[in-house]
């Protein structure tokens, strides 16, 4: 007998109407089909499996996969953790002791990974500035190409060989260096290649490198090496890096020009080079060379200061 209520909401009827919908999986469902439901790789389910993450039972009659409401239970717990990040060792550990201290303890990890992501990416995102930055100064430096006399304080660098190596050796001389010495500061494009230089004779065109160095800008007291403090003539030109020997000998006449002497080996330095651009006319190198005075220069500057 069916008694009709006109007073019932339709809040309580759509209630009342669900409880007579049918099981929604009724004997389980397969692995394309949970696949599909979580856009998810039938291999990704093949993978939870081999972990014993989740496991369904098997068709009797053709050894199918069948998934069920504790298989779907699982799966929902591990999609949700896998978008939080959490690993999947630590979830198959979660699973086996599911309780509500095993909860929050899963919770305060996953917080404290998510942080460390945040302070990393928060460096990265400094890391990423201080590379535009340098990359837009070179660029404004090299516009005019003119030679400045400055005042350079110590620079501490780091070593990477001081042999005579081919061009082409020298990305794999970084590389290995780098993992040598395990330094995650040093990365490909926010370190500066650097060579101080031999210009008693050239080689390819080029001044062979005494001394290969990875210029970063940062202060540490275990780096091996230091440029020295002192007064330097400074260039920044844009194009090929193959320029420096060129670029040198008309520095070598400007600092004459000025009242200064040569004081030391000259500095290399690839600003903007072949892991920026494969154009070599977008390139752009600095060229640092130690100067002293001439006593008659002393002199004049002596007069300028009175």
């Amino acid at each position: 007998m069916t008694v009709n209520n006109p007073c019932a909401s339709p809040e309580i009827s759509k209630v009342t109407s669900l409880m007579h919908v049918k099981h929604l999986i009724n004997g389980g469902k397969s692995i394309k089909e949970t696949a599909k439901t979580y856009g998810v790789s039938i291999d990704t389910l093949y993978y939870y499996e081999k972990l014993g993450l989740v496991v369904p039972k098997r068709n009797p009659y053709n050894a199918y996969r069948v998934y069920d409401s504790a298989d779907f239970f699982k799966l929902n717990v591990i999609m949700e953790l896998r978008t939080m990040g959490v690993s999947l060792d630590d979830i198959q550990e979660y699973l086996k002791h599911h309780d509500f201290k095993s909860t929050l303890a899963l919770l305060d990890k996953e917080l404290e990974s998510v942080q460390e992501q945040i302070d990393r990416l928060t460096r990265q995102r400094q890391d990423i500035v201080q590379e535009l930055k340098h990359d837009l100064n070179s660029l404004s430096d090299a516009q005019t190409s003119t030679m400045t006399i400055e005042q350079l304080d110590d620079r501490p660098c780091e070593l990477v060989s001081t042999d005579l190596l081919f061009y082409e050796d020298i990305p794999y001389a970084f590389a290995q260096y780098m993992a040598v010495n395990k330094h995650e500061r040093l990365k490909t494009l926010r370190s500066i290649p650097t060579y101080l230089v031999d210009t008693t004779h050239k080689v390819n065109g080029c001044f062979p490198s005494k001394s290969i160095m990875l210029y970063t800008g940062e202060r540490n007291p275990k780096i091996p090496y230091i440029i020295g403090k002192g007064l330097y003539a400074c260039r920044t030109f844009k194009g090929p890096f193959l320029e420096c020997a060129k670029i040198y000998e008309e520095m070598k006449t400007e600092i004459a020009k000025r009242g200064y002497l040569i004081n030391g080996d000259p500095i290399e330095m690839c600003l903007i080079g072949s892991y920026e651009s494969d154009h070599f006319d977008e390139h752009v190198s600095r060229i640092e060379v130690p100067v002293k005075p001439t006593e008659t220069e002393q002199q004049a500057m002596k007069t300028r200061s009175e």
